[in-house]
């Protein structure tokens, strides 16, 4: 990664982190390796042979295959069911590491599994167990008490949200992995992390050979030269270009059309000769695409699926960032659309920043069949 490229992302964090997630109780610690109670920054790593220490892996993968049954609304009018089935049988894996949620009163999280952890993580990660094995780690991130009382995501060696997903994705590798393509996802201070653990240790190593491809969703900036793909802040991962690459990463920052609230903070504008990536499943370059968006419905279902009711758009502000633009199309559930969306305008200059991920949620879907069609005929 290039220094000013780190520079950028932790003089971002603290505000980034600050709007992520949501709400959640207090809860009393595990007890677990590293979990300290007093916020006191732990440096040793999280031993991650405990199961209990995974929202999802195999052996536990509740909260990432069930309770996502949906309701498709059509453009049209028409609606339909969608029951979800988890892949009994998936080829890939898929790591993912969830956005700041803790609640909790110190400057760091315990290990203490949450509710909030589970439903985001379900939300964001818990359909692509239709299309792979979905390890999810609990870590000790920043929490949002810790970020409005002065802490940071940093980028120091003894940074525990940043060891314990190390630590993590070292124990899959070493127990989990056996050989298999594995997709990279994350979310906001998760996506930070991951893009962090990506330049550190697995771009220009033999780890890369492992990458299906990465979703760098609510993104801060990945550098990439004016009109490149690669060469910023990864040296050998490009920034995908079509449905079927693998080994590429995508990354965006949602904004609705017409939001000049504030400079976006989300593919932010640089200053180091580098561009901000947008890199989005639903559309490549300048293109437009259909969305297949997943949002809360009534319970039940629990979620609809609102298919060709907006559409989303990389382009390039009038200050130089470079964000995903998302419109809504007129049609029967528009304003419920709209309401959705702009329920999820946190702040000025932070977009859509929650649903960064369920605004293409379904494409990404699309894009998974199509990468592990490429992974198959190459393996």
């Amino acid at each position: 990664m290039i220094t000013k490229s780190i520079g950028l992302i932790a003089a971002l964090s603290s505000l980034i982190l600050a709007a992520c997630g949501g709400g959640g109780g207090n809860t009393a610690a595990t007890g677990s390796t590293g979990s300290t109670g007093s916020g006191a920054p732990p440096t040793d790593a999280t031993d991650y042979s405990v199961v209990a220490h995974w929202v999802c892996r195999p052996e536990k993968d509740t909260v990432c295959t069930t309770g996502l049954d949906a309701e498709v609304q059509n453009a049209g009018g028409s609606t339909a069911a969608q029951p979800f089935t988890p892949n009994a049988n998936p080829a890939i894996d898929c790591f993912y590491v969830y956005p700041t949620v803790s609640a909790q009163q110190t400057q760091f999280a315990d290990l203490t599994e949450d509710p909030i952890i589970d439903a985001v993580t379900r939300e964001q990660a818990g359909r692509l167990s239709s299309k792979c094995r979905v390890f999810a780690p609990i870590y000790r991130q920043v929490t949002n008490f810790g970020l409005n009382h002065g802490g940071v995501e940093g980028a120091g060696a003894n940074d525990p949200p940043f060891v314990d997903v190390l630590a993590a994705w070292t124990y899959y590798l070493q127990h989990d992995n056996k050989g298999r393509g594995v997709v990279i996802l994350g979310h906001s201070q998760g996506t930070i992390l991951l893009q962090r653990l990506m330049a550190e240790n697995i771009d220009g190593t033999a780890n890369q050979a492992l990458l299906v491809s990465a979703f760098l969703a609510g993104n801060p900036s990945l550098a990439v030269p004016m009109g490149g793909v690669v060469g910023g802040t990864f040296a050998h991962i490009p920034v995908c270009t079509t449905a079927g690459q693998t080994g590429c990463v995508y990354a965006w920052g949602s904004y609705l059309a017409g939001d000049t609230s504030a400079p976006p903070i989300f593919g932010a504008a640089r200053g180091d000769g580098f561009v901000s990536a947008c890199a989005n499943p639903a559309a490549f370059g300048s293109a437009i695409g259909q969305l297949k968006f997943y949002y809360a419905g009534p319970n039940p279902p629990a979620w609809l699926e609102a298919i060709g009711q907006a559409t989303g758009e990389c382009q390039t502000d009038s200050n130089g960032a470079h964000i995903f633009v998302v419109t809504v199309l007129p049609g029967p559930f528009a304003a419920q659309v709209t309401n959705a969306l702009k329920g999820a305008e946190v702040a000025p200059g932070w977009g859509v920043h929650p649903l960064d991920i369920s605004l293409v949620l379904g494409n990404m879907l699309d894009v998974l069949d199509a990468e592990i069609a490429t992974w198959q005929a190459q393996h």
